[in-house]
């Protein structure tokens, strides 16, 4: 187990190792991992410094009117998620808001294929990331505040293969426009969780450890589970939630196991590979 924190950072190095060797040596077959997509699995800054997000791609496929429109809920909504002030009924609110937006002015799915590989690169070892997962057949569930069909579309894209993605699913009419949305999928800031989902429920049933990989520290409540859950953070997250990084590795270390210094996922990688 040599070197098995390297391209972390670390708080306790002996209570992790005795955490992460726990979930080794239950084996392949007792472990899945939960992922988070925006800025997880994807970049997250374009070449102009924005925010790269499911919501961001689509809002450049409507009107000018519209995208106005767009940010002036961010503007309302995304502070008080960054706070974690937000109740569930400002993010249904806002997230239903974004989606009528969506279908008020027919946005067409065809035209948000045609550049979502240049649009969302994936961060750096995603594709080792799901090859490994699938060698050893390790389930890697997608949980996301997002796009369901831009998520399963950026996946087709790439040849990625996730065992489940848990989003907001959207619907479309005969000629591919977005008509309206399942309510019953909708994820939203305070229901990111694995709790509460039937098909993720049964796979934790037969795999009860968890290897969480996000880029929020709001996502750290995603998955239940003490010794038996191994909580990874990636160390780019956006200004707004923590606009002083003075007291940032503190308040990380309360939520989360392991940082990510190297902003890929290649000392993940290197956990999956002993196992």
């Amino acid at each position: 187990m040599d070197n098995l924190f390297d391209g972390f950072l670390v708080q306790n190095n002996d209570y992790l190792l005795r955490k992460t060797n726990f979930i080794l040596r239950s084996g392949r077959d007792k472990l899945h991992l939960v992922l988070d997509f925006d800025r997880t699995l994807t970049q997250g800054k374009d070449g102009s410094g924005q925010d790269i997000t499911t919501w961001h791609v689509l809002q450049n496929y409507i009107s000018k009117e519209a995208r106005a429109d767009y940010w002036r809920f961010y503007k309302k909504y995304r502070p008080l998620e960054a706070q974690n002030k937000i109740t569930e009924t400002e993010a249904i609110t806002w997230w239903s808001s974004i989606l009528n937006i969506y279908r008020d002015n027919q946005l067409k799915w065809s035209d948000v294929a045609v550049n979502l590989e240049t649009e969302m690169p994936p961060r750096t070892g995603v594709k080792e990331l799901f090859d490994v997962c699938a060698e050893k057949k390790i389930p890697t569930i997608i949980i996301s505040a997002g796009i369901k069909n831009l998520i399963d579309l950026w996946c087709q894209k790439h040849g990625f293969s996730p065992s489940l993605v848990l989003s907001t699913d959207l619907f479309f009419d005969s000629q591919g426009v977005v008509n309206g949305w399942d309510k019953n999928s909708l994820i939203h800031a305070l229901n990111k969780k694995e709790m509460g989902h039937e098909k993720l429920l049964e796979i934790r049933k037969r795999r009860p450890n968890t290897i969480l990989v996000s880029d929020s520290i709001h996502d750290a409540d995603m998955v239940e589970g003490g010794f038996n859950s191994l909580k990874i953070i990636i160390d780019d997250m956006r200004f707004d939630d923590f606009p002083r990084r003075d007291d940032f590795f503190e308040k990380i270390f309360k939520k989360f196991d392991l940082i990510i210094k190297t902003g890929t996922f290649a000392p993940v990688i290197e956990i999956l590979k002993k196992i």
